[in-house]
């Protein structure tokens, strides 16, 4: 699931924390970066707060 969504009407771009759904601004989220120096970047998850990104990560 991607969950990156450009806003047209600013430079702004929306993202979703995917651990409650809630909507964020891209800058003030807490993004978790999956891939490596040979692959690359597979995938951006992005979370509405620091807690939200522990707690996914625990479980």
């Amino acid at each position: 699931m991607n969950n990156y969504e450009p806003n047209d009407t600013t430079d702004e771009v929306n993202v979703f924390c995917i651990f409650c759904g809630k909507i964020v601004d891209e800058n003030q989220a807490w993004s978790h970066i999956d891939g490596d120096a040979n692959m690359g970047v597979k995938k951006i998850e992005y979370f509405c707060s620091e807690e939200h990104k522990a707690e996914y990560f625990q479980s």
